[in-house]
């Protein structure tokens, strides 16, 4: 299965600032990101991104899979597409797999983005770069002991200051 990334950063590398809203994001990373989970049909974010999204911005709402990582087992979603699990990312791609996906992305957050990099499953990232610079915030990892290097695909601007950069992840 192929697993992409798909996030915003800022132009000091963080993907959150330290509020935890997304006030700061431009309207062409939203569309982007929709439209890579539309293409995908295989959603896999953290709980916090989850609680930032739902109910009325998750990115799939009537067919595919919304994976949300969380601990809480009492955790409910109205949206049919979302499946809340704690499961390790080996489970999660096998529960993907068996829902006939052959591609997913993970949209947020730091946790889960760190736990599928460990893991050695994420083939590439698509970074959104915002013309921003946060005091403190939220890394992009946290708690991953390897190097990757990393390809880059292609670079594209997305507006009169935001860039996309994509990489492959060789050692993936």
């Amino acid at each position: 299965m192929k697993i992409s990334i798909y996030i915003a950063a800022s132009a000091n590398g963080l993907i959150s600032k330290s509020r935890n809203v997304p006030d700061w994001l431009s309207p062409e990373y939203g569309a982007g990101m929709m439209a890579i989970c539309q293409e995908y049909k295989a959603v896999i974010m953290g709980r916090v991104t989850y609680d930032i999204l739902a109910p009325d911005y998750l990115p799939l709402t009537h067919e595919g899979t919304t994976v949300v990582l969380t601990n809480n087992e009492d955790a409910k979603s109205d949206n049919s597409t979302v499946v809340f699990t704690k499961n390790e990312p080996a489970a999660i791609v096998q529960l993907l797999t068996d829902r006939g996906h052959t591609n997913a992305v993970i949209i947020g957050g730091t946790a889960t983005i760190s736990t599928f990099i460990n893991a050695g499953l994420v083939s590439d990232i698509y970074f959104v770069i915002e013309p921003v610079l946060f005091g403190g915030g939220l890394p992009l990892l946290k708690d991953v002991a390897a190097e990757f290097k990393l390809n880059l695909v292609e670079v594209a601007k997305l507006n009169g200051n935001t860039v996309q950069l994509h990489y492959e992840i060789k050692n993936a």
